[in-house]
C-alpha cells in the first residue's frame, strides 16, 4: 500500500497486531446495487417476505438513518425496539461517511471467513482500526489510502472518522431503542 507503518507500535496501537497489518477496503463499489427500488446509501435493502426482518449491505452513515426511516415508515414508532444485526467479522470504520473495513490483505475482493469472531472482539478492534487509519492518514498529509474490491488503490482526504459502534450510537438520538450490532458468530 505504500504507507509507512512506523506509527503501529504496541504502545499506541493496543494489543492486536493483526489489525495493524489490515488493508482498509471500501465496502461500496460500482454496481453493488442489484435489487430494484434502491434506498440511497443502503445497498440492496430488502424485506424478508412475511416478516419484519430487513437486510442490506453495509450502509453509509446517512444510509443507517435512511434504513431505519424506511423500516419505521409512518407506522412503526421511532422509539420502538430495533435490533441491528451486523454479520461482518471485520471492524468497520466510516471515513467521511463511507464504510471501510479492516480486511486481511490476502482477502481483498473475496469472502473472508475469519473464524470464531465475537461481538466483543469486533467492538474492541473497531477503535484500534480507527487509530490505525488516523495514523496512516497523518503520515500521508491527511489522506488515507484504501483499496476497492478489485484491489485498485484509492485515496481520500480524511475529514471525519467514526467506528460503526459510534455510528449506531449516533442514530439512537432519533431512534432511541436501536440496539448495537451483534457479530455473526452470536446468531
Amino acid at each position: 500500500m505504500g504507507v509507512s507503518l512506523r506509527h503501529l507500535t504496541q504502545e499506541n496501537m493496543g494489543s492486536n497486531p493483526e489489525i495493524w497489518k489490515a488493508a482498509a477496503m471500501a465496502d461500496h463499489f460500482e454496481k453493488i446495487q442489484k435489487l430494484p427500488d434502491p434506498v440511497p446509501g443502503v445497498p440492496n435493502f430488502r424485506r424478508v417476505p412475511g416478516y419484519k426482518v430487513y437486510c442490506c449491505g453495509q450502509p453509509t452513515l446517512a444510509g443507517l438513518e435512511a434504513a431505519l426511516e424506511k423500516v419505521c415508515g409512518t407506522i412503526y414508532p421511532k422509539d420502538g425496539k430495533i435490533i441491528w444485526f451486523n454479520v461482518r467479522q471485520e471492524p468497520s470504520v466510516y471515513v467521511n461517511g463511507e464504510p471501510l473495513c479492516a480486511r486481511p490483505p490476502n482477502k481483498i475482493g473475496e469472502y473472508a471467513e475469519l473464524g470464531a469472531v465475537t461481538r466483543d472482539m469486533v467492538k474492541t478492534d473497531e477503535p484500534e482500526f480507527l487509530r490505525v487509519l488516523e495514523g496512516r492518514a497523518k503520515e500521508n498529509e491527511g489522506k488515507l489510502k484504501f483499496v476497492d474490491i478489485s484491489k485498485a488503490e484509492k485515496e481520500v482526504e480524511v475529514k471525519e472518522l467514526k467506528t460503526l459502534s459510534e455510528a449506531i450510537e449516533g442514530v439512537k438520538e432519533k431512534f432511541p431503542r436501536t440496539y448495537p450490532h451483534v457479530s455473526s458468530s452470536l446468531l
